[in-house]
């Protein structure tokens, strides 16, 4: 995509593209309208349109879904459901908010972002208007060019933004897990609803003993160093140091899941489901033996990977 030599809008290329996203995909459709020959503004006016419309769209839904299962009729058997939808809603927020700044910054640096899947949608939606709308680069190339025209090649660029938004992914999600097992681990339970003399209650069936505490220091020191690594990751961002960072957090994860396993501090005896709660410390014990063994897995691949590729 060429840059544009004139604008409709008399703003420079990257002001005017930092404010198609700086109000969703509402300056988005602001500037996609105004802007008529500036087409890296259009194309990030239009990327705004489709990328936090998908992303409000998706929050929506998950809205309805939480409120339909949340509903007195279904007696709160889908309490824990709604529960982990409310949880997704939260990630999904966070996610858009921190995309949203990151598209802001790099457009603003001059740097063109061709997001995955909203990038190939917008750039068709504009070639559906415009039949001669240039294309971005390569379709493997998706994080390309600067305005100044100094290439910017798809891992360091386009992989840094994923790495950022990783990063801080995993540091809220720790805080938050921290704060559940240490302060409030009697919430981890099974949800019923239950009326009784028109009197409406919800019932919360704790499935976490008092044999926690022995699980919780392996929990705070893997929790605690996912905070501080990928705090240390995000000032220095070197695939080196990224690399040790998550063989360390994978060992750790796989030492905590065999912990859990160990100490197994689970009853699900008060559960009102039936039959299932014979079945539920088998499955618990099936997920925790994947989970070890995925990670640990996962961490001798990367050390092998790192140590081959520093040869």
């Amino acid at each position: 995509m060429q840059e544009q030599e004139q604008s409709t809008t008399g703003l420079k290329s990257n002001v005017a593209s930092t404010l198609a996203y700086f109000g969703a995909w509402i300056s988005g459709i602001v500037f996609l309208a105004l802007e008529k020959k500036d087409n890296i503004v259009r194309f990030n006016a239009m990327q705004s349109i489709v990328t936090f419309g998908m992303l409000l769209a998706i929050i929506v839904v998950l809205s309805f879904f939480g409120t339909w299962f949340g509903l007195g009729v279904w007696g709160g058997a889908f309490g824990p459901v709604g529960i982990i939808i409310t949880i997704l809603q939260s990630l999904l927020f966070a996610f858009s908010i921190i995309l949203w700044i990151l598209l802001m910054v790099r457009s603003y640096q001059g740097e063109r972002t061709v997001l995955p899947l909203a990038g190939d949608i917008s750039l068709a939606l504009l070639r559906k208007m415009d039949s001669s709308f240039p294309d971005v680069g390569p379709a493997h190339f998706r994080f390309h060019q600067r305005e100044d025209g100094r290439a910017i090649s798809l891992n360091a660029a386009g992989s840094r933004a994923g790495r950022v938004a990783g990063s801080i992914a995993a540091i809220v999600s720790s805080v938050f897990f921290f704060v559940l097992f240490n302060f409030y681990p009697d919430y981890i339970a099974f949800y019923q609803g239950m009326s009784e003399g028109g009197v409406s209650q919800l019932l919360r069936y704790p499935v976490l003993t008092a044999e926690l505490v022995r699980v919780l220091p392996v929990i705070n020191l893997t929790l605690g160093l996912t905070v501080v690594l990928h705090v240390i990751a995000l000032a220095v961002d070197g695939r080196v140091l990224r690399e040790v960072i998550e063989i360390v957090l994978h060992v750790m994860g796989a030492v905590t899941a065999l912990v859990w396993l160990k100490v197994f501090p689970f009853d699900y005896s008060q559960v009102p489901m039936g039959e299932m709660v014979n079945a539920l410390p088998t499955i618990t014990v099936v997920v925790l033996v994947i989970v070890a063994l995925g990670m640990g897995v996962d961490a001798i691949v990367r050390l092998v990977r790192l140590v081959t590729g520093l040869k």
